[in-house]
C-alpha cells in the first residue's frame, strides 16, 4: 500500500518553507479514561508539498487489551498487538520527528488529548503543538461560499476527501489515513492562498481546535478511531 514513501534527498530549494506535520492516531476506542493509542502516522509536508520520504508510522503495545470493534476496524489482534514495541520509545521517536513543528489532523483534537495524556503519563512532559484541524477548516470554506453548500453534511475523513475528489481505497490505517488528511489540507491551502496572502498564520488562526469549531458535528460520533 505504501510504495509511494521512499526516503529523497533534500535540496537547497527547501530549507526555508513553511512545515507541518500531518498526524492520524488509531485507537483502542474513544474513552479517554480507558482506551489508548495502537498506532501513530505522520507526514511532512512543506507549504503544499507532502514529502514522501519522510514520515514516521508506529504501531504499538495499547498495554491494555483491544476491544472487539477495534480489532474488527483496525485488522490488529491482540496477539499482534502484544509482540509490538513499547510506548515509551515510541513517543520519544514521535516528539523528535515533530520537532516542535505545527501539527495538522481531521478532528485533531481528539488525537491530540490521547498523545497529550501519553506523553505527560510516560514521559512525564508536557505537549501542546499549535494545531490545524482541517474538519474546522473545511466548514470555515463551506461557510464563506469557497465549498458549495450541498457539501455541508461532510464529517468523515472518507466523505470530505470525497469532496476534494481524492482517491481513497482503505481507511483505518494511521499512515495512509495522514496521507488522505495531507491531500485534503493541501486543498484547503490553495483555496486560502486565493484569498489571503498571508495564508500562514490565517490557516493556523482559523484552524485552531476548539469546541465550537466542532458544532458542525459530533465528533464524538463521527470521529472513526
Amino acid at each position: 500500500m505504501f510504495k509511494f514513501f521512499r526516503k529523497r534527498e533534500l535540496s537547497s530549494e527547501i530549507i526555508n518553507k513553511r512545515e507541518f506535520i500531518v498526524v492520524d492516531t488509531e485507537l483502542t476506542g474513544l474513552d479517554e479514561k480507558t482506551d489508548t493509542i495502537i498506532s501513530i502516522g505522520a507526514i511532512l509536508m512543506r507549504e503544499k508539498s507532502i514529502s514522501m520520504g519522510e514520515i514516521f508510522y508506529r504501531v504499538l503495545n495499547p498495554q491494555c487489551k483491544p476491544k472487539e470493534e477495534s480489532v474488527l476496524i483496525h485488522e490488529l489482534t491482540p496477539t499482534e498487538l502484544e509482540r509490538c514495541p513499547d510506548i515509551k520509545n515510541i513517543l520519544r521517536e514521535f516528539l523528535s520527528f515533530i520537532n516542535s513543528r505545527t501539527i495538522v489532523g481531521h478532528f485533531v483534537d481528539i488525537d491530540l488529548r490521547f498523545l497529550k495524556r501519553a506523553i505527560k503519563k510516560i514521559l512525564h512532559m508536557d505537549f501542546n503543538p499549535e494545531a490545524i484541524d482541517t474538519f474546522i477548516i473545511f466548514n470555515w470554506l463551506m461557510e464563506r461560499g469557497l465549498i458549495n453548500r450541498k457539501h455541508k453534511g461532510a464529517k468523515t475523513l472518507a466523505e470530505i476527501a470525497e469532496v476534494f475528489n481524492i482517491k481513497v481505497e482503505s481507511l483505518h490505517d494511521a499512515l495512509y489515513d495522514a496521507f488522505i488528511t495531507a491531500q485534503i489540507f493541501q486543498r484547503e491551502i490553495s483555496l486560502i492562498q486565493s484569498i489571503n496572502s498571508g495564508w500562514f498564520d490565517f490557516l493556523k488562526k482559523i484552524g485552531k481546535p476548539h469546541v465550537s469549531g466542532y458544532m458542525f458535528g459530533h465528533y464524538d460520533k463521527t470521529y472513526q478511531f
